[in-house]
């Protein structure tokens, strides 16, 4: 059986020679309470008027009490009647203030699509079913997205429809019976030890050499480069911790810099040995911002705390990175890998020397060694090691 909705309802009721108006107003939970109100008219020649004064007050309750009831969330019991995509509108006002900057810009990008589809259907709650999010993925893939982007619209749809259930509602999840479209393992590109060289070359004296290197060595994401402070710099030990970001987010259709020590994963606040080499650089960096500074009337000194900043001080933003990366690569004979190929490249030569991948899952900060995985490409050279021990076991020649 159905709930019905909450009404806003009132009679008039004379006292004291006067009309009042006594209504009934529901709360969130849907108990009435009762509230007497004026209407300052007389009752003598006034039952017309007084009428129209009543109903123009329930009019203004009911429409106010729909305000709070859509803002404070629907009744349990009504939500299967609900438009979908006004409840996910909800879902998205209410994330807006739970998940980081760069989480809600996913979002967004998700639902520009999946709004005006659903707007268009006109489906509440209970229509979605999983038949119609199936036709959903299919459209999206028609589109030309990829399966792991089409999963991203499903886990959204997923979450909103958890929300309301974990609330309450009396609906089911029909996410659960879709069949998700299959996501093939993502490969990146990994350079070898002579392209690396290569690459090296191709960076130096650019403004983004330290940090091409920084991503090499240390597999590190381009935001932890970013956020990289001086603070964060040990030169007596020879540290370098990561517990800083740097990321780039469209903040009301304007791109943002979001700094944060809200890293991805626990696992991501980690410390390494400062290498010779990186040493060096980073102390010649210092001392070229230092000269900057001095030299430069206009030196910016807001982003004084970062270690990547530019000739005036600013510090650099993640998009330049990718950007300029880019270009050089395109310029250049390299294979066109990604700057985020770099840590690709680190895991898989970690893996090739004989790191173990739990280990590799420690110096990439990862949550989970199975992440590591898809990082750490095996290729044919780094089964030799195995395939020489199963041979010596067997006493068999490996190439016959």
């Amino acid at each position: 059986m159905r709930h019905m909705k909450s009404t806003v309802t009132g009679t008039l009721q004379e006292k004291n020679g006067r009309f009042y108006m006594v209504l009934r107003i529901p709360d969130s939970t849907g108990k009435l309470h009762q509230k007497w109100v004026s209407t300052g008219l007389p009752v003598q020649g006034n039952q017309r008027r007084a009428r129209q004064l009543l109903d123009a007050k329930l009019v203004e309750l009911q429409a106010d009490y729909d305000r709070r009831s859509r803002q404070a969330g629907w009744s349990v019991a009504e939500v299967g009647e609900v438009p979908f995509d006004e409840v996910v509108r909800r879902w998205m006002t209410r994330k807006c203030s739970e998940v980081a900057p760069s989480t809600y810009e996913g979002y967004e990008h998700i639902t520009a699509r999946l709004l005006p589809y659903f707007r268009k259907l006109d489906l509440t709650m209970d229509e979605i079913s999983p038949t119609v999010l199936e036709s959903y993925c299919a459209f999206l893939l028609d589109a030309g997205l990829s399966a792991n982007t089409v999963n991203h619209h499903l886990t959204l749809i997923k979450s909103v429809f958890n929300d309301e259930i974990r609330n309450g509602a009396p609906i089911l999840n029909p996410v659960k019976c879709v069949k998700a479209p299959r996501v093939e393992t993502f490969q990146g590109e990994t350079l070898s030890v002579e392209q690396i060289g290569q690459l090296f070359r191709l960076f130096e004296g650019d403004p983004i050499e330290d940090i091409v290197r920084i991503g090499v060595i240390y597999g590190l994401r381009r935001s932890e480069i970013l956020g990289l402070r001086w603070l964060d710099i040990d030169f007596e030990t020879g540290t370098l911790q990561i517990r800083h970001k740097v990321a780039e987010v469209r903040i009301n259709g304007k791109r943002q810099l979001v700094r944060s020590n809200d890293l991805k994963t626990e696992a991501s606040r980690r410390a390494f040995p400062l290498s010779d080499d990186i040493h060096q650089r980073l102390k010649r960096r210092k001392a070229q911002i230092e000269e900057n500074r001095a030299k430069k009337r206009r030196y910016r000194t807001a982003d004084a705390d970062y270690v990547f900043v530019d000739a005036n001080g600013k510090l650099l933003s993640p998009e330049y990175v990718s950007d300029h990366f880019r270009w050089r690569i395109a310029h250049s004979d390299l294979p066109k890998i990604r700057f985020h190929d770099l840590r690709h490249t680190c895991a898989t030569l970690l893996l090739h020397e004989g790191c173990s991948l739990r280990e590799i899952q420690s110096y990439l900060g990862h949550a989970s060694y199975l992440t590591t995985t898809r990082y750490a490409h095996i290729d044919a050279r780094s089964k030799e090691h195995a395939l020489e021990i199963m041979s010596a076991v067997l006493n068999v020649d490996k190439n016959n």
